[in-house]
């Protein structure tokens, strides 16, 4: 009865399980389900079977792939969320027997200040574009580092945490030039007003903006909406879309700029708050020893889609700058009983 006081009482989320309240979760829900295939080849081959959890379910499209996987048939599958409206979908598609495995549950939870399950009691805990929102709406790294402990007391010796998710380059502070594709609608001063507007105003306001234009506008709703540090400033008039910035901040924006579904809530999240050798250390101060085939990744459908066509990277000196990795990869296991 304690655990259920404080999931309804937690001053995180609203009523309905929001961290934010813009988020449009029919958009969410969708590229949750969506990306399942792609999520499950990552992650599926370093998971054990036994007792599973899935931390930031969503609607279950990860749960419905191990459901599905003959490795999995006799694990018992959890999932577990803190958003009202996702979940819902997820016990609705329970009972259209849409998971072959009928072992699985969904539990509302906050991550954030709730331990899920008993500890060494888990055999597989797995993470998909979760660990980033802990950071973001949290105490920021500390809470990863408090979450990923919990992980680690609920994990039993032998087992496994597998976590896949967005991640800062590794010299975030290095400054760069940013160059930004610009035409007419390239804005000089953001638009203050976005909080009054419908989400499909805010839409379409964005979608009328050159990427230089963008920036303009996150420059003003990134900074203010997610407490992030801004180190940037427009070389010249921001016409030109040319921008001296820090690399984390350059990163922040790239990854975020065609988020305009959900610009005021992506706007919330850091993406780049922790680098792979920050991910080294955390894991190796909870317990955990990472797997070789942990690393950091680039998403080259990311850099051929989003990046290239629309910006180009230098540093102070006037060199192309490759750019840096994107997401990351850890594998942790527990291999001690202690």
């Amino acid at each position: 009865m304690e655990t259920v006081r404080t999931l309804f009482a937690d001053p995180v989320v609203s009523d309905e399980g929001d961290l934010t309240g813009t988020r449009d979760y029919d958009t969410y829900a969708a590229s949750f389900e969506t990306a399942s295939d792609r999520k499950w080849e990552i992650v599926g081959p370093h998971l054990r079977p036994g007792r599973v959890l899935d931390i930031g379910c969503a609607t279950g499209g990860l749960l419905a792939k191990a459901a599905a996987d003959p490795v999995f048939f006799e694990s018992d599958l959890f999932g577990v969320d803190i958003a009202r409206p996702l979940l819902a979908e997820a016990e609705h598609k329970k009972q259209a027997g849409v998971f072959a495995n009928p072992n699985i549950w969904f539990i509302r939870a906050n991550v954030l200040s709730t331990a899920v399950m008993p500890d060494r009691s888990v055999d597989s805990t797995v993470t998909v574009a979760l660990t980033h929102e802990i950071s973001s709406y949290g105490a920021g790294r500390q809470d990863v580092d408090t979450f990923a402990r919990r992980i680690y007391a609920h994990t039993r010796p032998g087992g496994v945490w597998v976590n896949s998710d967005v991640m800062g380059p590794a010299d975030p502070d290095r400054l760069v030039r940013l160059h930004l594709r610009t035409d007419s609608t390239t804005l000089t001063e953001a638009r203050t007003d976005l909080d009054d507007l419908d989400p499909a105003q805010v839409k379409d306001f964005l979608e009328g903006l050159a990427p230089a234009g963008r920036m303009v506008q996150f420059a003003f709703d990134f900074p203010r909406l997610s407490g992030a540090p801004w180190c940037g400033t427009p070389v010249g008039d921001a016409a030109a879309g040319v921008w001296e910035v820090s690399l984390r901040t350059a990163m922040e924006f790239m990854t975020r700029k065609d988020y305009t579904d959900n610009w005021l809530s992506e706007c919330h999240e850091r993406f780049c708050d922790l680098s792979y050798a920050d991910w080294e250390r955390l894991l190796g101060q909870a317990g955990f020893t990472l797997d070789g085939a942990s690393g950091p990744v680039r998403n080259e459908w990311l850099v051929e889609h989003r990046f290239d066509p629309d910006a180009e990277l230098f540093d102070l000196d006037g060199r192309r700058v490759a750019w840096p990795d994107t997401h990351v990869l850890t594998i942790a296991r527990r291999t001690t009983a202690e």
